[in-house]
């Protein structure tokens, strides 16, 4: 079963800022991907060790200023030479958050599509009738 097979929600690229507060402490990261069931970020590698799979996040979504927090639990970490790349499940997340991610999604997506609709329309290959 592929990654794709296994989610459950629609995801989108996103490059924001996101805090990842633990009990040590907290961590500026960058996200990468979101959907309304989890987040993917990276940090530098070697930015700090967790002691619980257990974390706090806190964001906002572009052109949304409201802070977004959720409780998450990490499933997977990879490590290479320059970075860390954390995926995490929300297991606490507002109704009103999980709408507002969702509807971010959804933009992105349908921008997403647009765009790709335009591009084969503009492509010399296409067909005209």
């Amino acid at each position: 079963m592929s990654q794709a097979e296994r989610r459950r929600y629609l995801r989108a690229a996103l490059n924001i800022f996101l805090n990842e507060d633990i009990s040590t402490g907290s961590l500026l990261t960058r996200a990468m991907d979101i959907g309304e069931g989890g987040v993917r970020y990276t940090k530098p590698a070697g930015a700090f060790q967790r002691d619980s799979q257990d974390i706090l996040l806190e964001f906002s979504l572009p052109g949304d200023d409201l802070p977004i927090r959720a409780r998450g639990r990490v499933v997977r970490d990879r490590l290479d030479e320059s970075t860390h790349s954390s995926s995490v499940v929300f297991t606490s997340l507002g109704a009103r958050s999980a709408e507002r991610i969702r509807n971010y999604v959804i933009s992105r997506k349908r921008a997403e599509l647009f765009e790709s609709m335009r591009q084969q329309h503009l492509s010399p290959t296409a067909v005209t009738a």
